[in-house]
């Protein structure tokens, strides 16, 4: 059964979604950001030596990374993944990486610069704007199909 090592607040919440899209079963491991810090706890780098989540494992397999993590459930379940070597596919593929590697960073920095106060605001109306192209970006795409790789839904609209 696949374990989740689950930190609240967390990219772990997608692939939480993903195992109950799918029907799979899985067990939770809870663990709760430090209050002040909002940082995770040490006992995640038992886990992963990152000590970061999302994390689960699948027998001997431990797999960190939202995105990994997202393909490997999805292709295990031969669910919500296009067949390989189509456009959806690669369409697929490109939304998946998307997700953690153009659009999460600017939403990562406006969370943080929303806790520095009021002298951020320069910076933060320059990260709002871009993250709007982001947005502005996605709406298009969902303009112009049911979902980020087509018309049927996959991991990467998770």
């Amino acid at each position: 059964m696949i374990e989740v090592h689950h930190l609240n607040n967390s990219r772990s919440q997608r692939v939480l979604w993903l195992l109950e899209e799918l029907g799979t079963p899985y067990n939770i491991v809870f663990y709760q950001r430090d209050a002040k810090t909002r940082l995770a706890p040490a006992e995640l780098k038992a886990i992963h030596p990152l000590g970061k989540s999302p994390v689960i494992r699948d027998g001997e397999q431990v797999i960190a990374e939202s995105g990994a993590i997202m393909e490997y459930l999805a292709e295990r379940a031969n669910r919500l993944i296009p067949a390989r070597n189509s456009q959806a596919y690669e369409s697929f593929r490109y939304w998946m990486h998307y997700a953690e590697g153009s659009l999460m960073p600017p939403l990562l920095i406006k969370l943080y610069l929303g806790m520095a106060g009021e002298g951020a605001k320069p910076v933060i109306d320059r990260v709002d704007s871009n993250v709007r192209t982001h947005l502005d970006f996605i709406e298009a795409t969902l303009g112009a199909s049911a979902y980020l790789a087509g018309n049927d839904i996959t991991a990467a609209d998770l």
